[in-house]
Parts: C-alpha cells; sequence; structure tokens
C-alpha cells in the first residue's frame, strides 16, 4: 500500500514539473514572440533604439524560431538606419553565417557592403575603409551576379575608385608644387597605372607631361603628349593644357639653348 501511495505522489510531482516546464516554455515564447512584434512595430516607426532593444531580447530568446532570421536582418538594419554602420556590418555578418539559408542574405550582404561604402571617407583622409569597401562591393557581385543591386554597386566601386585616384593625383600635384619633379612623375604614374578609368587619370597625364619638361626627358614627354592628343581630340580643356605644355617645352628648350651659349661663352 505505501509502495503504491509513493508511486502515486512521484506520479503527481511528474505531472506538476511537467505542467510547470510546458507553463515556462510558453510564457518564454510569448514573451518572445512581444519582443519580436514590439521590435518589429519600433523599426516601423523609425525608432531605432527601441527596435534594436526588443528584437535582440527576441534573438536571445528565440535564437531557433522560424522569425531569428528576419530578427537578425531588422537588428542590422535598425543599426545601419541609425548610422551606426560598424554594428550594422556585425549583424549582417551574423546573419550570413548564422542564417545562411535565409533569402534575406542577399540583402543583407548589399547592405553590409553599402555600410562600407558609407564608412569610406574623403580623398584627403586615410583610404583603408575605401579600400575595404571595394573587396566587400566586389565579394557581392561575385556572390550575388544576377542581383539587382549589381549595377548600383557597380557604381560605388567607380566612385571608390575615383576617390582613391583622386589622393594619389592630389599627392602627385602637391610634389609638383614643390618642383620635386621626380616625387611627382612616381604618384602620377601609380595613379594611371592603378586608377585608369577614373576621372582624374587624363589630368594626371598632363601634369606628368609638364614634369617630364622640367626633367628634360623629352622623349617621354614628346610620346605621352601623342598618346593624350590622340585620345582627347575633341575636348577643348584638354587641347588648351596641351598648348600651354607646348609652350612650356619651347621655353625649357630656350633654356637649354641659353645654357649652352654660356657653356661655351659665346655672350
Amino acid at each position: 500500500m505505501k509502495l503504491e501511495l509513493h508511486k502515486l505522489i512521484y506520479l503527481v510531482l511528474g505531472v506538476a514539473l511537467l505542467v510547470s516546464c510546458a507553463g515556462n516554455r510558453s510564457q518564454t515564447f510569448e514573451r518572445g514572440s512581444e519582443y519580436y512584434v514590439n521590435g518589429k512595430k519600433a523599426f516601423d516607426n523609425e525608432k531605432w533604439l527601441k527596435a534594436i532593444d526588443n528584437l535582440k531580447l527576441f534573438i536571445l530568446n528565440n535564437p531557433g524560431s522560424q522569425q531569428a532570421d528576419s530578427a537578425q536582418y531588422f537588428l542590422a538594419e535598425s543599426y545601419y538606419n541609425n548610422k551606426e554602420y560598424l554594428m550594422a556590418i556585425s549583424e549582417y555578418r551574423q546573419l550570413k553565417n548564422k542564417y545562411s539559408y535565409s533569402p534575406l542574405v542577399e540583402e543583407g550582404s548589399y547592405k553590409m557592403a553599402k555600410s562600407y561604402v558609407k564608412l569610406s571617407p574623403n580623398y584627403h583622409l586615410d583610404q583603408q575603409n575605401t579600400r575595404r569597401a571595394i573587396r566587400y562591393c566586389q565579394s557581392f557581385i561575385s556572390n550575388f551576379p544576377n542581383s539587382k543591386y549589381v549595377e548600383e554597386v557597380e557604381k560605388d566601386i567607380q566612385n571608390m575608385r575615383n576617390k582613391l585616384g583622386h589622393k594619389l593625383f592630389t599627392s602627385g600635384d602637391l610634389y609638383r608644387k614643390m618642383h620635386r619633379w621626380e616625387a611627382a612623375v612616381i604618384y602620377f604614374n601609380e595613379m594611371i597605372d592603378q586608377y585608369y578609368d577614373t576621372e582624374w587619370v587624363i589630368d594626371a597625364k598632363l601634369e606628368k607631361a609638364f614634369c617630364l619638361i622640367k626633367l628634360r626627358r623629352f622623349e617621354e614627354y614628346n610620346n605621352l603628349v601623342a598618346s593624350i592628343r590622340d585620345n582627347n581630340k575633341n575636348n577643348k580643356k584638354v587641347k588648351s593644357k596641351l598648348n600651354e605644355l607646348r609652350d612650356e617645352y619651347n621655353d625649357e628648350l630656350a633654356k637649354i639653348e641659353k645654357e649652352k651659349e654660356k657653356k661655351e661663352g659665346r655672350f
């Protein structure tokens, strides 16, 4: 009789424990769903900080739920919209790594590349983030070649290449103004070789031509000018600059002649 009573007590306690656990799980699920609803509502109302708080709590309590990937995406988007781009990058990466099956991965990868673009500074500052942005943009195109964002990302790459080209051109131009012709040519060459497709390439070639005159490397100068002229026949600005270079070239030849006469004692 006592044995049966003990069994009954254990059975009642076990059922009570199961009911309690089920109730706790239900409360946790309901609380987690509430976090998602509140987070999404805050996101829709552009209350980014409130959205971040609620979505983080939802992910913490429900990492394996069906809504986890969308919660992760909206969390990253909230940071992005709040202009916290480094945090956004971290959360987009979590989406990619934890929920690789999600249809939101493409969107998240695109916005991660855009976050790096946003972190790219003005051309005169350090350009590490610009180079990083180019790499991520290229990676996005490689991973999603048929994406609707490819054309936009390609434009971002070109804009950042223009920025890097501008920085190199500015460095070369600074040395040119200091009359450090050799150093200027080095920078102009690097700009022309690496950023040949940017809007600064023609300026770099023209300034390099000027430096070559000053260095009296006339054969290089003539070859470069011929190339510039052939490729810019209808550019009035370039024609005007070439005329200035021609005058500078003739002046340098006249200087050489005077130096020669002085050396020979002809005056």
